[in-house]
């Protein structure tokens, strides 16, 4: 009962401030920093102020930025502030500002004035209550001073988690150990991040000084490594775990904190912090370059130092030595770096740090950087094996820049500057050859000096080994016997072989400068013999060994030297241009040294007679072009010398450059650089003329992609050097092609490829050169050269000119069809068909092709006809037959033909439209002759006129081609043939044909609708879909156009195409249907043709799924043709059901439905599809988009209207046949629910005006549909239905037919419901009507619970207006009810309760007494008439209004008096008689209940009565209904007194006390009450024991009473059920007092002589005296003298002359034995002799049980009581 109470006090108190208590008060004033808690009690805040302001005042003297504060906190305001008086918002911003001076006053807390202004801030603010926490951390630096102590005694007892540390230290203040923080900021995280949280505040604040900021990275350092080791002995997963959570935690701080404007302290202090970190954490690669990033940012000139040496240990613990760019850029830019990296090198290990640097500086492009960069490798902070990395880095650096580019240029200066150290040159060249780069081909010298020397003296090398040769006698080298002048004429080859390889002998022995020197090369008169350069020449341009050419070129290196004029040499160009092509780069730099030694001499002037112009290739030398004087000099100088440094860097400059040039374009390094065509066709013939004469193929091959120049400048020396080299390179034999290409070791592919590669395409000769090959003129044996034939015609094809590329197609076309079984041919053959298949062909080439075929018809006379003749079916049986090999001949030759013209993109080459027409007609005698139905070819060339067709649509003059068209023959093709493909080719063919030539097909359409119906449609591929689609799509627009065209009624010249694609619909797969179906209604015009398609497929299928496909299908128009649609079936189906039809039969097939008796059938069918189409969601939805459209609202309506007005027709048409009228109905109802709200009202109130009740019901059930189905914010639909009210209740009025009437109440009712609260006078004004004699007071029921249910909304919107209306409403409710119960209409029934309930929800204070015990009587009427379950649910339904909207006062007062009536009615009427009384008692509130205890307190003492009231009527009610009844009204008293104070509730009790206690005439009558109290006491335990006074003597009484006779057992047990409850649950001693002891215990005790105490068991409970006596002993467990004098009694019993007197006494004793032990057992001693008489006693069963007693003792005490008894 005091439970809710309990809990409110106890919230209070926990956050109660105390103010009305002065002792906490006080105490809480007392807290001091200053003084003792005695004194500062006693001191006011005016004396506290004075002091504390003294301390604050030389604050500011010491730190002006305290002046802020004189105006908040210590203002002369303060002293009246108070926090307790304070908002929320208010006491925040307070902490601000109380903080801030705290953490300012932090550095000074040692000083006395910031104790005195602290102190302040203490007994006004109270801070070490609401700012615990920041004041706490401002201390913890001086933990071990005596202000620390003094912060302790002030804390709260509780401190925030965060400082639970501190508990023990609070309560008896004693100084706190560092270890002890230390292990908190390891093990408490709530610590960690609130400390840290502080720092950051503080230090953001620039409140930070630097014993705070020593003491937290101090204990930071402490409890990172803690934090660590505690993680290091998991799991490797809570390793991790714990690290990146440490990480996560300080890295924001540190990124706070660590930042230059917050002073060097606090850096060094992150700083101090960073090491920790990374030294024993394991963090990324990206969480070090963050931290780098912050600690280079953080540093100022003072903590440089410590930045370097941060950043060295950071390095150190990265897995790559390279940084991130903004470090390593910020540190290239300290001054002195290196220096100042060698001081902090003695202090940790710099190495990694110096390494980053280097390898940023090499980054970077400035002069500082490379400054750094070559400080840093000599100052030896680098390891040897570190500075592998950095040599390595400028490798890598050098490779992958562009040469010649300025980067490039810089990084060789470094990498050269770093070759001067032999040292770090061995290191270069070794990274460098681990890499595989030769640093030479980077354009790092290495060796400079030497190299020079070798440059200007070439054979030095060979002068050493001479030396070395004289030292040790080595023979000297023989050469063979030479007999040619020179090595570079053909026959020369064994010569050379012989020669070349004693020289690379000697080269390979250091002898080379003395076999060049020998007497048979001629090295003396070298520029006068051909031999000694010829051998040169042909060395360096061989594939000796690398060593070996190398010496040839420096051999003539060093003759250069000697030479007068360059021009004599002028036929050794075209070598060297070869050897800067040469892959190694010794060799190309060698060749630009030798030609940079022919430029310095050319403008030379010598009489000397050009080198080997004579004998140089033999007699054949004759023939080559000299070049002259200036050209040399533009060769040499102006071309070749500008492009040396780029032909040694790529052995593939050389070619394209010359090409480049010499073709006319400009040098791209020297743009100005351009030369006269003389010059330019000069040169290039000079080169044409040694590549044609010269023996070495690898020479040739080099230079002869210079000659594929087109023009002038190249046409000559095309014509006569290259096109006859290549004519003779292409006669020679494969036995000498192949000699040649072995000894120089090339591949005969490349060789081949290389010569075929100079042809060019706009030459004819070259043309006419591949055709050659490839038809055996040239090198027929030669099976490579062919494939590298076809290969360059299948390249150069696009670049052939027309004649040409027609003579090589033809000739590859005759190729192809070859049928002769020789390689060459087989190999012809294939790749003649590749390459036309894959080229692009004209459409010159392609009408050849077809030109070239023969006609079937001519084939045995010879060539065909220029003009074929066509023939038809029956002549051609009469051709006379070729012979097969013929026939299969030109079959092939066709087939290829028309397959290349397939690939060619047909539509691209209309002029084929002809010939393929031709060729489609000569097909017809083919198949006869062949008997085949080729249908490979038709398919081909159907396919084929397709794209022709579409390309000639877009063309203007096509009437020759269109007179070649022959519909015929399609038509044709399609109706024989049996081969799908060909058949969908010719219905695209079709289909395209159609929009082009519409008159030359359109009078073949029928037999092609056939076709589709019984063929294409279905077939379930995608291409016949297509083919379909395209036909219908191309073909049918014509058929309606034409149709139009003819004023020819459209339907029925369409019908055929329409019942053959009705009669496919089941046959057309699924996924096809509606794509095929909506593409034709589209096509035909949905206006005309749509209506009749829905309309045959409802005719034709009758299934679901087929009304589900038109559902679907009309969605696929516009919204107004669906409308249209409804229209158009409408009047198909009137025509049907007319006299005379006429498109209806055309569709229907009337007349053999008639025969068949199914045309009523048919007529029903096809208006229950119409119905479903117009029920159906997805088609509602899509024609209320027609009324949507803004442009043209009137249509919709104009043709709804028609619907309707057709739909009337068609119902009087079929009138006679009623299930045809009624679908008719339905059709209406339907149609009428497609429109939107408005439009529907509007059509809705036209109708109405009808005379025909169904239309009127049909109108109106569609408005009451749509009114359930409306949406609330749907403002112009909701107005439209309020509008149609009166509409409604005119009709109401008027109408005399019951379905109108019901239908009107009942869509009133929907309208009132959902939208009645938007016009109220409207609702007011029908609400009249309903009530009235029309509807309410209507005789039939059916209207009565209609418009009970209307009342019902009605009330519901009108609310307080409705009160006019209960006058008539609830009397004539009552009435219906009363006639509801005694006829058992449970409809009418529940409408009334419905209204009911209603009206005490909304009107409750208007239903008054009277009308409340009315109902009461008539609910108990109708609970004891057994009606439904649902008559039980509105009943209920009704209490519960009852409850919780009327007065509790009204309600108690109506249920008391009706109590007696609801007890007359039997079980069922009280029981939810009591169920009420309990509900009310349930939701009433505990105000509201006290004020109505007196009638409720008078209903209940007389329901106590509940057993004579239900036993003094006649109706019966067993023991179990008695007992549920008496359980609800106790269950109802029991929430009345949780719901009572006890002040209220007492007097009730001593009222009901004084009733019930008297001892009654029946003793039954005192059940109800004893049953309370046994709920009372065990619900309310030891609070409510005290009101056990009130009952003992009337208890005593009963219990006397009961006493005497064994009868009363429910009494009894209800008595002692009571009393035992009040005993288990006294925890006040009241049962141990001797009165009340006294006064129980004696009638109690005398119940064990009865006979049923010994008898009864726990499963049958007569009577429980034994656990109530037991209970009441236990109660008075203390009181020794109430034991004695319950045993007392106990031990007179155990010598009744009654056995089962005794039995029972020994019974008791067994249960208080076992209860109380040796409470119970310490008056064992008067017991004694007593157990020694009944362990002898007469009857076995207490002589059995006696000694169960005593084992039972025995065990209590431990010892046997044998010896005692004896």
């Amino acid at each position: 009962m005091a439970t809710a109470l309990q809990k409110q006090l106890a919230t209070i108190a926990a956050t109660s401030t105390h103010q009305l208590d002065l002792r906490a008060q006080k105490a809480a004033h007392g807290k001091s920093l200053l003084f003792e808690p005695r004194v500062a009690a006693a001191q006011s805040f005016e004396n506290v102020y004075l002091i504390c302001h003294e301390g604050y005042r030389d604050l500011c003297a010491l730190d002006p930025r305290f002046l802020r504060f004189g105006r908040s906190l210590f203002s002369e305001q303060s002293k009246a502030e108070d926090r307790t008086q304070m908002t929320g918002d208010e006491n925040t911003r307070l902490d601000a500002v109380l903080e801030a001076f705290i953490t300012l006053v932090g550095p000074r807390l040692l000083l006395k004035p910031a104790e005195k202004a602290l102190e302040w801030l203490v007994r006004r603010f109270r801070i070490h209550e609401y700012n615990t926490q920041c004041l706490v951390f401002t201390y913890l630096p001086y933990h071990h001073t005596p202000q620390f102590l003094a912060l302790l005694s002030i804390l709260p007892a509780q401190p925030p988690h965060a400082l639970r540390f501190l508990f023990p230290y609070i309560q008896a203040p004693t100084a706190v150990p560092r270890r002890t923080i230390a292990y908190t900021a390891i093990n408490t995280p709530a610590f960690f991040h609130a400390y840290h949280a502080h720092v950051a505040a503080v230090v953001e604040a620039r409140h930070q000084a630097a014993h705070m900021l020593s003491f937290w990275s101090a204990l930071t350092v402490e409890a990172i490594y803690g934090i660590l080791a505690n993680a290091s002995s998991g799991r490797k997963d809570v390793q991790h775990h714990a690290t990146e959570q440490l990480v996560l935690d300080l890295l924001p701080v540190l990124s706070s904190c660590m930042r230059a404007q917050h002073g060097a302290d606090t850096v060094l202090a992150c700083y101090a912090i960073v090491i920790m970190l990374v030294s024993q954490a394991s963090v990324g690669d990206k969480v070090l370059d963050g931290l780098m990033e912050a600690v280079m940012a953080a540093h100022d000139e003072t903590s440089l130092h410590a930045c370097l040496g941060c950043l060295a240990i950071i390095a150190a613990k990265r897995s790559k030595a390279q940084i991130s760019a903004r470090v390593h850029r910020r540190l290239l830019s300290v001054p002195q770096l290196v220096q100042k990296l060698k001081l902090v090198a003695e202090q940790c290990q710099v190495e990694r740090l110096a390494l980053a640097c280097a390898l940023g500086a090499l980054d970077g492009r400035a002069d500082e950087n490379r400054t750094v960069f070559h400080e840093l490798v000599a100052s030896r902070l680098i390891s040897p094996s570190r500075m592998q990395i950095v040599l390595s880095a400028v490798v890598e650096l050098l490779r992958d820049s562009a040469p010649g580019s300025e980067a490039h240029g810089e990084l060789l200066q470094v990498a050269t500057k770093l070759t001067e150290s032999r040292a770090l040159l061995d290191v270069l060249e070794a990274v460098a050859k681990q890499s595989n780069v030769d640093l030479e081909s980077l354009g790092l010298t290495v060796g400079q000096t030497d190299d020079r020397e070798e440059t200007n003296e070439p054979d030095s090398d060979a002068e050493m080994l001479d030396a070395h040769e004289e030292v040790t006698e080595k023979p000297p080298l023989q050469l063979p016997h030479i007999t040619t002048t020179s090595f570079l004429k053909a026959e020369s080859d064994s010569h050379f072989v012989e020669t070349a390889d004693a020289f690379e002998h000697a080269v390979s022995m250091k002898q080379a400068r003395g076999f060049l020197a020998s007497d048979p090369l001629h090295q003396l008169d070298a520029f006068q013999h051909t031999l000694y350069l010829s051998f040169l020449v042909r060395v360096w341009s061989s594939t000796q060994l690398l060593p070996t050419r190398l010496a040839a070129l420096r051999a003539a290196a060093a003759l250069f030297e000697k030479l007068d004029a360059a021009h004599v040499l002028q036929n050794l160009i075209p070598y060297l241009v070869y050897a800067l092509a040469d892959p190694s780069p010794l060799m190309r730099r060698s060749a630009a040294a030798c030609i940079g030694l022919l430029a310095r001499k050319v403008s030379a002037q010598s009489d000397a007679g050009t080198w080997g112009s004579a004998d140089m290739y033999g007699k054949a030398s004759n023939r080559l072009q000299e070049l002259k004087l200036e050209d040399v000099s533009t060769l040499l100088t102006s071309i070749l010398q500008h492009v040396l440094e780029e032909c040694v860097m790529d052995s593939k400059f050389i070619i394209p450059a010359l090409k480049n040039v010499l073709e006319g374009s400009q040098l791209v390094n020297h743009p100005k650089h351009t030369f006269k065509m003389q010059t330019r066709s000069a040169i290039l013939g000079f080169f044409a003329s040694h590549a044609s004469l010269t023996s070495i193929l690898r020479v040739r091959m080099c230079l002869l992609p210079i000659f594929n120049i087109r023009g002038k400048t190249s046409e000559t020396v095309r014509n006569n050097f290259v096109l006859p080299m290549l004519n003779s390179w292409c006669a020679l034999s494969a036995t000498s092609v192949t000699t040649s290409c072995s000894n120089e070791g090339l591949l005969l592919e490349d060789a081949d490829g290389a010569h075929l590669g100079a042809l060019m395409p706009r030459e004819t000769k070259s043309a006419q050169l591949l055709q050659d090959i490839i038809t055996g003129k040239l090198g027929k044996e030669r099976e490579v050269l062919v494939n590298s034939a076809f290969d360059s015609i299948n390249a150069l094809w696009p670049s052939f000119r027309s004649e040409p590329r027609h003579s090589l197609a033809l000739c590859m076309l005759s190729l192809s069809t070859t049928e002769t079984d020789s390689p060459f041919d087989k190999l012809c053959k294939e790749r003649s068909l590749e390459i036309l298949r894959n080229a692009t062909l004209d459409s010159a080439t392609l009408v050849s092709f077809l030109e070239s075929i023969p006609s079937p018809t001519s084939m045995p006379d010879g060539p065909p006809a220029n003009k074929r003749r066509r023939t038809s079916r029956t002549e051609m049986a009469r051709v006379e037959l070729s012979s097969q090999d013929d026939i299969h001949r030109l079959l092939r030759k066709l087939t290829l033909v028309l397959e290349l013209i397939e690939g060619s993109n047909p539509g691209q080459h209309p002029t084929l439209f002809k010939n393929l027409f031709n060729i489609f007609a000569e097909l017809q005698p083919l198949k006869q002759q062949s008997g085949s139905e080729l249908v490979y070819l038709q398919s081909i060339i159907l396919g084929s006129l397709s794209p022709i067709v579409q390309t000639l649509k877009e063309q203007s003059d096509t009437a020759d081609y269109q007179s070649a068209v022959r519909a015929d023959l399609l038509i044709d093709c399609i109706r024989h043939s049996s081969s799908p493909q060909v058949q969908n080719s010719a219905l695209l063919l079709i289909s395209n044909l159609a929009s082009w030539v519409p008159d030359l097909i359109l009078h073949n359409l029928m037999p092609i609708f056939t076709f589709i119906g019984s063929t294409l449609l279905r077939q379930g591929d995608d291409y016949s879909a297509q083919v379909v689609d395209k036909t219908i799509s191309r073909v049918v627009p014509q058929l309606a156009a034409s149709l139009r065209a003819k004023h020819k009624d459209f339907i029925t010249g369409v019908s055929d195409l329409l019942l053959s694609f009705t009669a496919a619909f089941e046959h057309i797969p699924l996924h096809r249907r509606m794509k095929l179906f909506a593409e034709l209604g589209r096509t035909l015009g949905p206006e005309d043709s749509l209506s009749a398609l829905v309309a045959l497929l409802a005719d034709r299928y009758h299934s679901k799924e087929q009304r589900r496909f038109c559902a679907d299908l009309l969605l696929h128009f516009d919204p107004i043709q669906t409308l249209n649609v409804l229209r158009g079936y409408l009047d198909l189906v009137t025509d049907a059901v007319g006299p005379k039809p006429k498109v209806a039969e055309t569709l229907f097939g009337l007349k053999e439905k008639a025969k068949e008796s199914k045309l009523e059938q048919g007529i029903q069918s096809l208006l229950s599809c119409l119905t479903d189409l117009a029920l159906d969601d997805k088609v509602r939805a899509h024609v209320t988009r027609a009324f949507r459209k803004k442009e043209d609202p009137v249509r919709p309506r104009e043709v709804f209207a028609k619907i309707v007005e057709t739909t009337i027709q068609l119902s009087k048409k079929v009138a006679a046949n009623p299930k045809s009228y009624a679908s008719c109905s339905r059709v209406l109802a339907s149609c009428l629910d497609l429109l939107p709200t408005t439009d529907l009202i509007k059509s809705a109130e036209l109708l109405l005006s009808s005379a025909d009740s169904h239309v009127q019901v049909a109108a109106v059930k569609s408005i009451e549909l749509r009114a359930g189905t409306a949406k609330q914010h749907d403002r112009k639909s909701v107005e439209a239905l309020l509008s149609f009210l009166p509409n409604l209740q005119n009709l109401l009025q008027q109408s005399p037919e019951m379905d109108a009437k019901m239908i009107s109440v009942s869509c009133i009712d929907r309208i009132v419901e959902r939208f009645g609260k938007k016009d109220v006078s409207a609702v007011a004004s029908v609400a009249q009507v309903i009530a009235g004699p029309q509807s309410l007071s209507s005789s039939d029921d059916r209207i009565r619970i209609l418009s009970l249910l209307c009342l019902t909304s009605i009330v519901d919107v009108l609310g307080d207006e409705a009160i006019t209306l209960l006058p008539t409403l609830l009397p004539t409710a009552f009435d219906y009810l009363s006639h509801a119960i005694g006829e058992e209409k449970t409809g009418l029934h529940n409408a009334v309760y419905a209204l009911l309930s209603n009206v005490v929800e909304r009107l409750g204070y208007m239903f008054s007494r009277d009308y409340l015990d009315t109902a009461l009587r008539l609910s108990q009427r109708s609970a004891a008439a057994s009606l439904e379950e649902a008559c039980d649910d509105s009943r209920s339904g009704f209490y519960q209004s009852v409850s919780e909207h009327l007065s509790a006062q009204e309600v108690f007062s109506a249920v008391k008096s009706t109590w007696e009536t609801a007890a007359s009615q039997g079980f069922d009427a009280s029981l939810e008689h009591l169920e009420l009384l309990r509900s009310t008692i349930n939701t009433q509130t505990k105000a509201k209940l006290v004020k109505a205890s007196s009638p409720l307190f008078s209903l209940l003492l007389q329901m106590f009565h509940l057993r004579e009231a239900i036993g003094s009527e006649s109706k019966e009610v067993d023991d179990d209904e008695v007992e549920q009844l008496e359980n609800t009204l106790i269950e109802s008293v029991i929430a009345m007194v949780l719901k009572l104070s006890d002040a209220t509730f007492r007097p009730f009790f001593v009222r009901l006390a004084d009733q019930e206690g008297p001892l009654p005439a029946r003793t039954s009558r005192a059940i109800t009450f004893y049953k309370f109290l046994a709920a009372f006491f065990d619900k309310f335990k030891s609070l409510v024991t005290s009101y056990s006074s009130y009952i003992i003597e009337p208890a005593s009484k009963v219990l006397t009473q009961l006493a005497k006779f064994d009868t009363e057992a429910e009494t009894r047990s209800a008595v002692l059920d009571a009393l035992q409850k009040t005993f288990k649950h006294d925890q006040d001693g009241f049962w141990q007092a001797p009165s009340h002891f006294g006064t129980i215990m004696p009638p109690l005790l005398a119940l064990l002589a009865l006979r049923s105490a010994s008898t009864s068991t726990p499963q049958n409970n007569t009577n429980n005296v034994i656990p109530t006596i037991t209970e009441l002993a236990a109660a008075s467990s203390s009181s020794m003298e109430n034991h004695r004098e319950m045993n007392g009694v106990l031990l007179k019993n155990m010598r009744s002359d009654e056995a089962h007197t005794r039995l029972s006494t020994v019974l008791c004793e067994q249960s208080l034995t076992s209860r109380l032990g040796e409470e119970w057992l310490g008056l064992l001693p008067e017991m004694l002799p007593f157990i020694s008489e009944l362990m002898e006693d007469d009857d076995e069963v207490v002589e059995r049980e006696t000694q169960r007693w005593k084992n039972g003792m025995e065990e209590v005490l431990g010892e046997s009581l044998e010896g005692m008894l004896q």
